[in-house]
């Protein structure tokens, strides 16, 4: 079968028709795209308004979902990590307020100086020192009351300048010198914690009161746990004779394969003879009915604080927080007590 002969003329025919048909399109494109200019030129400002705070406000509301969903995640991932890793909120802050409160109480350290003679000065310098290096690694605040004759207090205010701790000197002119008896140093000791208190109580130092004698050693873990007492406190002190090899102990003490607190005692003296394993709250001091509580008819008694202290002691002494590592998970001795030959400090 023959195929169709192309035949040109037709074909010219064919795009002569499709022209006009293609720009009758482009016109009517134009145009229409014209007429919708012209609407919105001529459409009301209102109308505009309208469509840009609608579009404004559809903005504005996925932005804030986003936020609250945002605040929303993280607020649950600090909850579970909270409960994963740290302790619930409440009772962080009220473990942060409590250790806030327990590092401002102030720790007042009271020594006494009496029973070194002047040739005994190079001793009476070894146990400042000693006392002063231990008072150093307590958390601050510590006070620090050195109390000697005002004879001997120059070459001990030039000790007390480089210790590097808070300190007061506190010194008095009465004269113990009469004799070198036992009795004479007993009463100048007695005499010295009075100035102290009686320090404290004048000018109001709020805190929790220790003797450190200067044959003391302490555990810094003592110091830090004085923090813990409200009225009264007592811990074991070991007193460690040299020349004889004999150690007693007195005091609270932990009891065997418990986590309590036993008072035990292996010495001869009394509690209310020692001052050297209490401390209690310097607000005792001035107490409103601090000798109502205790009356006496002696009229010297008004004064002697450090009697009044001991006679506390004695009288609440079941109620005194014994002051032990923490479940008695450690040696429960944390003072000593060095005698030699020489008198008691």
């Amino acid at each position: 079968m023959a195929s169709p002969k192309h035949n040109p003329t037709t074909c010219k025919q064919i795009k002569k028709k499709q022209r006009p048909l293609v720009l009758r399109r482009a016109m009517l494109h134009s145009c229409a795209c014209f007429l919708v200019g012209l609407v919105t030129g001529l459409a009301p400002s209102d109308w505009a308004d309208a469509a840009s705070r609608a579009a404004a406000d559809a903005n504005t509301n996925l932005l804030s979902r986003a936020a609250r969903a945002m605040n929303h995640t993280e607020a649950l991932l600090t909850t579970h990590y909270q409960l994963l890793y740290q302790q619930p909120p409440q009772q962080q802050q009220q473990g942060q307020e409590q250790e806030q409160r327990q590092v401002q109480v102030v720790v007042i350290v009271i020594t006494t100086t009496a029973g070194f003679s002047s040739s005994d000065r190079e001793r009476r310098s070894a146990g400042l020192t000693r006392t002063a290096h231990a008072l150093r690694l307590a958390s601050p605040p510590v006070v620090w009351l050195v109390v000697e004759a005002a004879r001997e207090a120059a070459p001990t205010a030039a000790l007390l300048r480089r210790t590097g701790v808070l300190y007061r000197h506190l010194t008095y002119a009465d004269n113990f010198t009469s004799s070198d008896s036992d009795d004479a140093w007993e009463e100048e000791r007695h005499h010295q914690r009075n100035v102290a208190l009686a320090h404290i109580e004048q000018h109001r130092l709020r805190g929790v009161v220790i003797f450190a004698g200067l044959a003391d050693v302490y555990d810094i873990r003592l110091l830090e746990n004085l923090r813990h007492i409200r009225t009264l406190g007592a811990w074991a002190v070991a007193t460690v004779w040299q020349q004889q090899r004999r150690v007693a102990v007195e005091g609270p003490v932990c009891v065997r394969n418990t986590t309590t607190a036993a008072w035990f005692s292996s010495s001869t003296s009394s509690t209310s003879d020692s001052v050297h394993g209490f401390a209690f709250a310097s607000h005792l001091l001035w107490d409103p009915a601090r000798w109502d509580r205790f009356p006496t008819s002696e009229p010297d008694q008004s004064q002697d604080s450090i009697k009044f202290v001991q006679r506390l002691l004695v009288e609440d002494y079941n109620e005194t927080t014994p002051v032990i590592p923490a479940g008695c998970s450690s040696p429960t001795i944390m003072a000593w007590r060095l005698v030699d030959t020489t008198l008691l400090l």
